[in-house]
């Protein structure tokens, strides 16, 4: 990955992993750390994994 791709890359990444979070704040007015959590697994997965893998 070139350096704008990588940077765009990390951006989506953290956006996923803060975006968990929000959804259930704005959802049910309360936040638990297991979707802190969640939001965090989902958005390091994707950094890890992301784009590079062909779609299943």
């Amino acid at each position: 990955m070139n350096g704008r791709t990588a940077i765009v890359h990390r951006v989506i990444s953290v956006g996923i992993a803060a975006a968990v979070p929000a959804a259930v704040l704005w959802v049910n007015g309360e936040i638990g750390l297991e979707f802190i959590v969640l939001g965090a697994a989902i958005g390091f997965a994707y950094w890890y994994w992301g784009p590079s893998v062909p779609p299943l």
